[in-house]
């Protein structure tokens, strides 16, 4: 039996374990509770998956949402719980969504995301909006599979929507304080006003402060991971007459944090590397760990850290403007959806993670003072609008539709810095250019500054989609969808490399008395180093739905779906990569699924999917041109992904409910050669896949690996998510004890078979106890996160795994060469968030 085949049969199985949830309803109905008991009846939730207001259980789509309300009861309060109970959903250190193996594992400005998040219609390419509180959120939708039709730009694992709570039509509002360990308060309110019967606002805003980091600092620097934001936002909702209606909503956000970006934490959990003067792969300064006495503490306990720069991480002039416009036509509404963002975010902090601020002297150099006191700084600002106008039906007759046209415009400005502030020789570097003279002048550098890497990038997006259901009878219906896609990109980069250590290439004289300008020349022809370039494509596609749904009775729907996703090209700009661009991504995606409701009172949703993508795009490190530091190539591979997606809530009495969710996705590539793992990369694991050569740097021997039959990133095998809740009701009130268990299987964070790069499987409990006063003016909740105090780790870092060489090195003899021996690897891990706990007072007017 061929893998192809077997892949198939898999799959088929997949999908028939679905089907016959279908036809399960006999075997509950003599324990059915009367049909008319409101008590056993689940609450019906309304989304807008396909931009019309549907229950949850008439969409043909495979999509999770999460009423406000039910946020309060689980604890769904950040990203990373939204995470938990999706399945096929995963969150990387680097503020990464991937929904069923497709998303994006770089930051670099050039590429786009995988998962789409939408915010009241309005496409934001900023993260900061799904860490709003379901204060502010009425609901959150997260669309599962290629939404190629409707939503289109960078939609090909799926997308996110959040709708706003919109103002109220009477006077009223609410306030929030909450209190918390690690010294954390959180406050936030909102008020709508009703200025006349067709015209309200709605005002709001918010402080969660943690004064206290999750990651102890016994270096003298801040402690990692406290954090404080800011949230203000003004409605307003109006209807001009009787065909029109108004929408406009504004917010702004300030972040402070010392936590990494995306809500992450992560720390070193490896020993010091104290026994190499110089990295032979891509080192550019001294290995800033060389000599160092004391022991890494993150090795012994990863939420403690030794460093003496301040982390920071600054949100700023974080503006959003979002508009609808919705105007009634009778057969049809036309509405326009447009908006526009801004924003500046900067992190960095220590970059050598230690905290050595006096000079060392190299035994190769014993008069040389050398300080590796080094600091990193990322900075983007970015600035972008949109505008879709789309014409949806009303009509009462079977054929339903909905057409319309999209643009996005977009400028991206990133610079990435790491300096050695006290290095007075970086100040002034020169060019080599031999005997006798040695060095020529090059341009200052009065930031001291070893990598300076900029990149900016103007693109713009058009789309014309059309989307129709007709139902043949109560039974039947078929969905079709179309969709043309047009992506066009300019970027610019350039980068600085600049070398200084008496232990390089150089040698102790040369290496210790000059800094030599290293930068990629791209064009050793004309006079000077040409370390900048430009880049300028577009690229479009033909992208869309084929669905049939089968209802056979008012509980049940069965559907089975053709799409075809795609995301566009792009670059991977700041670099100088050798190869910094991509072709666009496609996949053709097949799907059979699920909704069936027992009764009203157990709901069970499922599906099973293959995904075949074409030209999946990756972001690898390796060497750049000129073979002086690391640089990230960015490259197609061909892929697969197949899985089964189920999900349950069950109203088991009128106290007790129980949700679960569950999903199981298996990935692989099936095609993508040729590249060395910069944790192996002498390919020495018994993993390892040699193909495709070799090359030789600093002694280091790389071989190549083929990519084929690894896992894909941020792509955990299984994922487990319970909650159980019950409600006890007194004359005075209700009050609702909630528990939830998440568990996720091991994740790999970059397409090598090695255990460097792969974060283990972990498991957390939270508790919740809820109050409600018998009028609904007051709660109370006191909670815990991760209650047993697990230590776990949910990713690589921002940073990835490194191999390490010690010396004196054992050496790698390959027939008659010796090169250096891998002795082992450096790493940087994400961490789960340790035990949380507080009381949360909520008061509403």
């Amino acid at each position: 039996m061929t893998d192809l085949t077997a892949r198939r049969r898999t799959w088929l199985a997949l999908s028939a374990s679905v089907a016959t949830l279908a036809l399960a309803q006999p075997a509950l109905a003599q324990d059915a509770p009367p049909a008319d008991d409101p008590d056993f009846m689940l609450e019906e939730i309304v989304v807008t998956a396909e931009k019309r207001e549907q229950a949850l259980n008439d969409v043909p789509v495979a999509v999770s949402a999460y009423t406000s309300q039910q946020r309060d009861v689980v604890g769904i309060t950040g990203i990373q719980d939204f995470v938990n109970f999706t399945p096929g959903m995963n969150y990387s250190g680097t503020d990464r969504v991937s929904l069923r193996g497709a998303g994006r594992n770089t930051f670099y400005v050039g590429n786009d995301p995988g998962v789409a998040s939408y915010t009241d219609g309005f496409y934001s390419a900023s993260s900061s909006e799904l860490f709003k509180s379901p204060l502010f959120i009425e609901r959150t939708e997260i669309l599962r599979g290629p939404q190629g039709t409707l939503y289109g730009r960078n939609a090909i694992g799926g997308a996110m929507n959040q709708v706003s709570r919109r103002p109220a039509q009477e006077f009223g509002g609410e306030v929030r304080v909450a209190v918390g360990n690690y010294e954390r308060t959180k406050v936030e309110g909102v008020v709508s006003i009703p200025l006349a019967d067709n015209l309200r606002v709605k005002l709001g805003g918010s402080q969660d402060w943690q004064r206290r980091g999750f990651i102890d600092n016994i270096g003298g620097a801040n402690e990692g991971a406290a954090f404080k934001r800011t949230y203000f936002e003004a409605q307003l909702e109006a209807e001009l007459g009787d065909r029109t209606e108004v929408f406009v909503r504004y917010n702004r956000s300030n972040w402070d944090d010392s936590m990494g970006v995306g809500d992450r934490l992560s720390n070193q959990v490896t020993p010091y590397d104290t026994t190499r003067m110089f990295q032979p792969i891509g080192g550019l300064v001294t290995n800033a760990q060389y000599g160092v006495t004391t022991p890494n503490p993150g090795v012994a306990d990863p939420y403690v850290q030794n460093t003496n720069r301040d982390g920071y991480g600054a949100l700023r002039g974080n503006h959003v403007l979002i508009a609808n416009v919705t105007y009634d036509l009778g057969w049809a509404d036309l509405k326009w959806i447009g908006g526009f963002q801004q924003y500046n975010y900067q992190t960095g902090g220590d970059y050598d993670a230690t905290n050595r601020t006096s000079a060392i002297f190299l035994p190769v150099a014993p008069t040389v003072p050398i300080f590796t006191d080094y600091t990193t700084d990322f900075n983007e600002h970015k600035r972008y609008y949109s505008n879709e106008i789309n014409l949806t039906s009303k009509t009462d007759g079977p054929l339903s539709w909905i057409v319309g046209l999209y643009q996005y415009h977009e400028q991206y400005r990133q610079r990435i810095h790491l300096a050695a502030p006290q290095q007075a020789q970086l100040a002034a570097p020169c060019f080599f250019i031999g005997a006798p003279l040695f060095c020529a002048p090059a341009p200052a550098n009065p930031e001291r500054n070893f990598v300076d890497g900029n990149a900016y990038l103007e693109s713009d997006a058009f789309a014309v989609f059309g989307q129709a259901t007709y139902e043949f009878n109560d039974q039947f219906a078929l969905t079709t969808g179309l969709r043309y896609s047009l992506d066009q990109k300019t970027g610019t980069e350039s980068q600085r490399l600049v070398l200084f250590s008496p232990a390089g290439p150089f040698g102790p004289a040369l290496g210790g008395a000059f800094a030599f300008d290293v930068s990629t020349d791209l064009n050793p022809a004309v006079p000077g180093v040409q370390n900048s370039r430009t880049l300028d494509n577009e690229w479009d596609a033909v992208t869309g739905v084929i669905n049939l749904d089968w209802t056979p009775d008012p509980d049940t729907l069965v559907y089975g779906k053709y799409s075809r996703g795609y995301k566009s090209g792009g670059f991977l700009l700041g670099t100088l990569a050798p190869q910094p661009e991509a072709d666009k991504e496609t996949v053709n995606a097949y799907e059979l699924g699920l909704k069936k409701t027992f009764f009203r009172r157990l709901q069970l949703n499922g599906s099973a999917f293959f995904n075949d993508y074409k030209d999946l795009q990756l972001n690898l490190q390796q060497l750049n041109a000129a073979g002086t530091a690391s640089a990230n190539n960015f490259v197609n591979v061909d892929a697969e992904a197949y899985g089964l997606e189920l999900e349950a809530m069950w109203q088991v009495s009128p106290a007790l409910q129980l949700s679960a969710s569950y999903g199981y996705l298996h990935t692989e590539i099936t095609e993508g050669c040729c590249f060395y793992d910069p944790a192996d990369p002498s390919a020495l694991l018994p993993s390892a896949r040699p193909s495709g050569g070799t090359a030789v740097t600093n002694n280091v021997l790389l071989v190549f690996q083929d990519l084929k039959g690894s896992k894909l990133y941020q792509s955990p095998e299984n994922k487990f998510a319970f909650n159980a809740n019950y409600t006890l009701d007194f004359a005075a009130g209700s009050l609702i004890l909630s528990g939830t268990y998440t568990w996720t299987d091991s994740t790999i964070y970059q397409p090598f078979d090695n255990p460097a790069f792969e974060a283990e499987a972990y498991g957390t409990a939270d508790f919740r106890a809820l109050w409600n006063d018998g009028e609904d003016r007051y709660s109370v909740i006191a909670f815990v996160k991760n209650a047993f105090e697990e230590e776990a780790f949910t990713s690589t870092g921002s940073t990835n795994p490194t191999a390490v060489f010690a010396s004196p090195n054992p050496g790698l003899t390959v027939g008659s060469t010796t090169y250096l021996r891998q002795t082992g690897v450096a790493i940087t891990r994400g961490l789960v968030q340790p035990r949380t706990f507080g009381v949360e007072l909520q008061y509403r007017f």
